[in-house]
């Protein structure tokens, strides 16, 4: 269950790029707003600019009130911005929800991957923290599935419906976590030692006291604690104090901007956009595609939480990126060949061509850029370090996501 829940997390930021998506497809939101070329990338980049607002508390709230709090306060404050987006009787009051929608999505990014990496029993840790990274595509499952359901509302209900049901995972989150322990991490950083070991022989020594795993992971965290606290005050001035934590840091930063800059984005916000260029206009048929682009990414993301890491980090990441970029290649390619001609073949392959690429990106990209962060980072720079990366990925996002309607509109 707490696997779970904070699973649930990442089922944010995939609801709103699907849902994004979807309504840019509706007709009756493009009516309702009146969108020009920079209203379109203003409505969908603002969740963004939430996002980078909220890496300048989101690890010091962590490490403050704990992993457990900073995914209540994430809750809390995505379930305001889905409320307020759906009400919007303008743009501006549209563009606040999905600011306060992108401060919740940092804050839960920071507590939740750190939080399944704390919790987790080392036998599933990798596992686990890489299923959180694929969850995103379950909350993209329920948006391009609502859109494509309420395409047939006859009102402003077929973009608000969605838009208010962003607050689904948040809603389902918000009572476990009144009965999830905190992380045992969090617990021996605070001193509370009883409280931590408690929780390991609970959740990982299964109510056994002398298990052989208890006593070993309890020596471990509080060995590594110790350390920490005696040689590193835990500033975000730290990230860059040593030349080892530069490179860390450097790592995590390079993950954060390759991630984002990988093409990935002008199919995750912009799909209706891309499939019109390849010649497919019907809006029914451009939603069912966003459904099926969501689940098929699922599946491999899955797939990938659990195989991926047998190849390597380095060659998974090489070899994956090294076929996106073929793929987008060849895609560009049909496009400029065959945009505007009645040739199916074409649009077939283009579709097709998505569904590689988005293969490639959920079996590497997903569970590891979840994952490969926590893992290089250790816990005095984890809550810090992951709001940079927060920081780092959002700010590249803003900048690809903006900037891709204004590239799409040049003839």
């Amino acid at each position: 269950m707490c696997g779970f829940v904070a699973i649930m997390n990442s089922t944010t930021l995939g609801y709103d790029s699907s849902m994004m998506n979807g309504l840019q497809i509706l007709p009756s939101y493009g009516d309702y707003f009146q969108l020009t070329t920079a209203t379109t990338s203003l409505n969908v980049a603002i969740v963004f600019v939430g996002a980078v607002i909220a890496t300048s508390f989101a690890g010091e709230l962590s490490n403050r009130w704990g992993r457990r709090w900073g995914l209540v306060i994430s809750s809390l404050i995505a379930i305001a911005g889905s409320v307020l987006q759906a009400a919007a009787v303008h743009e501006a009051m549209f563009c606040i929800g999905r600011l306060l929608i992108g401060i919740s999505i940092t804050v839960g990014s920071v507590a939740a991957p750190a939080y399944l990496a704390e919790i987790a029993h080392p036998a599933n840790r990798e596992m686990l923290v890489g299923l959180w990274g694929s969850a995103y595509y379950v909350g993209s499952i329920m948006a391009a599935a609502i859109t494509f359901g309420s395409q047939y509302i006859d009102s402003t209900w077929a973009w608000r419906l969605p838009s208010l049901l962003q607050l689904t995972p948040s809603v389902l989150s918000i009572v476990p976590l009144a009965f999830m322990p905190e992380s045992p991490r969090w617990l021996i950083y605070q001193d509370r030692h009883e409280e931590a070991r408690a929780m390991i022989v609970k959740y990982h020594g299964g109510g056994d006291v002398d298990a052989p795993i208890v006593a070993l992971e309890y020596e471990e965290i509080c060995q590594a604690i110790a350390y920490e606290k005696e040689t590193r005050k835990i500033e975000f001035k730290a990230l860059l104090a040593t030349r080892p934590n530069r490179w860390r840091f450097g790592v995590v930063a390079a993950t954060a901007i390759f991630g984002q800059l990988s093409g990935n984005n002008i199919i995750t916000y912009y799909l209706g956009d891309t499939l019109t260029t390849a010649g497919i206009t019907e809006v029914q048929t451009q939603l069912g595609i966003n459904i099926g682009i969501n689940g098929f990414s699922l599946i491999v993301a899955v797939l990938g939480s659990v195989f991926c890491y047998r190849l390597g980090r380095h060659p998974s990441f090489l070899i994956a990126t090294g076929v996106m970029a073929l793929i987008l290649i060849i895609y560009t390619i049909l496009t400029k060949l065959y945009s505007g001609s009645d040739n199916t073949s074409a649009s077939d392959a283009s579709v097709f061509l998505i569904f590689f690429f988005f293969g490639a990106y959920s079996f590497v990209w997903t569970p590891l850029s979840a994952l490969y962060p926590v893992e290089v980072l250790p816990y005095s720079l984890r809550a810090h370090g992951l709001a940079a990366y927060s920081c780092i990925v959002y700010l590249s996002a803003f900048f690809n996501v903006y900037i891709i309607p204004f590239a799409m509109s040049i003839t």
